[in-house]
């Protein structure tokens, strides 16, 4: 029920896309709290969030003693144009890769942890495919093929429909984002610890696509412990970044 009426609300709140934006763009803002820390936890967060709860996460992890670096992305990295969305989530790997690589130039880090939100989920497994230094991730209700994911969710119903008035069909698409699937980048994940927040009851990301990720993560070689909620993809997301066990 309250994905339902957090979709139906979100659709009708969507600003006109912005002509000006471009993949360059992708990156809005980002968050870097306890610089310090010897450990060291990175925030992929969902479509369309900002603030909270990620920030909320994200003072969590700090309190605990984690240095956090959290991202912001552009509500734009997702929108029915298939060129763009390739090009900005390639631009969010290469960009957060870099970085990475140069902080563990400068810094002996304890711990790499990753944190990918829902749609976050999809540069967190392409960036772990390009930096496997980290020791362990934690991937809330995220999928295993973006453009399945979108084309089937509740949220994302205006973007399907956009494509299919540009006559670009689900075959097509899921070819060209091919890249883009969080399933095609398991292979770091071997040997590493993985904690999966699974909603059991999810309209946004479906339930099904949850769970085929999990097992071709599992099916790579992580230790991956799956925990399931009864919450749909909204209050998942929230608890997690509110309440949940930290790593």
């Amino acid at each position: 029920m309250i994905d339902a009426i957090y979709a139906r609300y979100s659709r009708l709140k969507e600003k006109p896309l912005d002509p000006a934006y471009r993949p360059e763009k992708a990156i809005k803002n980002t968050l870097r709290l306890n610089a310090d820390s010897d450990k060291l936890a990175v925030i992929f967060p969902g479509w369309h969030t900002h603030k909270f709860p990620v920030v909320n996460l994200a003072n969590r992890l700090s309190k605990q003693g984690w240095g956090v670096i959290a991202y912001d992305f552009h509500d734009q990295i997702l929108l029915p144009d298939d060129d763009i969305v390739v090009e900005s989530f390639r631009h969010i790997r290469d960009t957060i890769t870099k970085e990475l690589n140069d902080l563990l130039s400068d810094n002996k880090y304890s711990q790499v942890h990753l944190i990918g939100i829902s749609l976050g989920n999809v540069p967190l497994a392409m960036v772990a495919d390009r930096f496997p230094h980290f020791q362990g991730a934690t991937l809330v209700v995220g999928g295993d093929d973006l453009a399945i994911d979108m084309w089937y969710g509740l949220r994302t119903v205006n973007i399907q429909r956009a494509f299919q008035k540009m006559h670009i069909g689900i075959r097509k698409l899921d070819s060209e984002w091919h890249d883009l699937a969080p399933a095609s980048h398991v292979r770091h994940f071997s040997g590493k610890k993985v904690v999966f927040v699974m909603s059991l009851r999810d309209k946004f990301i479906r339930t099904k696509y949850q769970q085929k990720l999990a097992e071709k993560i599992a099916k790579v070689g992580a230790d991956i412990d799956v925990r399931p909620t009864r919450f749909g993809h909204t209050m998942t997301i929230v608890r997690f970044c509110l309440l949940d066990p930290l790593p």
